[in-house]
């Protein structure tokens, strides 16, 4: 009985990280709130996505430390193997997962001119010129910051969405219901790019869960969503320079 009662306190614990992690980000995040006075720097947006993250994450291990609970075991490092066979499964995962969006993003786009023939992806737009048009011109510095946004994502992301929080519904719920609530707690914070891009992620969310449930392994979903992110954000900043991508 202890047991469930200090699992509900840990999903309680995220709860509160995760709503001061989103009220921060809607007050002081320009991809949010799209108020700014001029263009912020590409720098500028991942410094302050670090710092967002690093308040939810630094919450998390406070309120976490006040139940005495043993971090390693809740943020999920006991689950980082370092073997040749992670590394390549995780570049492998990140790859097939960056190929099934493809078909995935061609169903969405025909499924809004089908039965959204009025939907106007104004904010979508917004958001892009805003994170691509702050890259610096340099490809070589550009490929850098998309480099360590990806580290920062994958590190981040997979540590809190599934080592914190699907590892801890998994003692709590089936694991459907794990993997889908886990999911839609990681959708929330990708409206800001329009409730259609956000897709995407959503269903990145469902499936790096079932990576995580499948292999048990931390360092396998944290390479494929840094290799899926890397290779998208490359191609896609590749294509915007180019100008095709309004």
């Amino acid at each position: 009985m202890g047991d469930v009662w200090l699992n509900l306190y840990g999903f309680l614990a995220f709860l509160i990280a995760y709503v001061i992690f989103l009220l921060l980000a809607y007050k002081i995040d320009p991809r949010f709130s799209l108020r700014y006075k001029k263009p912020p720097s590409f720098y500028q947006l991942m410094l302050i996505s670090t710092f967002e993250t690093t308040v939810l994450l630094s919450v998390l291990i406070v309120l976490n430390l006040l139940l005495t609970r043993n971090l390693i075991v809740v943020f999920g490092l006991d689950r980082l193997f370092l073997s040749g066979e992670q590394f390549l499964l995780g570049f492998a995962a990140g790859i097939l997962l960056f190929l099934a969006y493809f078909p995935l993003g061609i169903l969405i786009s025909l499924f809004k001119n089908k039965f959204l023939p009025n939907y106007k992806p104004e904010r979508e737009k917004k958001v892009e010129k805003l994170i691509f048009a702050s890259l610096p011109k340099s490809r070589k510095e550009a490929f850098t910051l998309l480099l360590a946004t990806s580290i920062k994502a994958a590190i981040f992301e997979e540590i809190i969405f599934r080592a914190y929080l699907l590892g801890g519904l998994l003692l709590m719920t089936p694991p459907t219901v794990a993997i889908i609530v886990q999911a839609l707690f990681f959708f929330i914070p990708h409206l800001y790019q329009g409730i259609l891009n956000a897709i995407l992620p959503f269903i990145g969310g469902i499936i790096f869960g079932l990576i995580f449930y499948l292999t048990g392994s931390l360092t396998i979903v944290i390479l494929s969503h840094f290799t899926g992110d890397l290779v998208g954000l490359s191609i896609q900043t590749l294509m915007t320079k180019k100008g095709k991508v309004a």
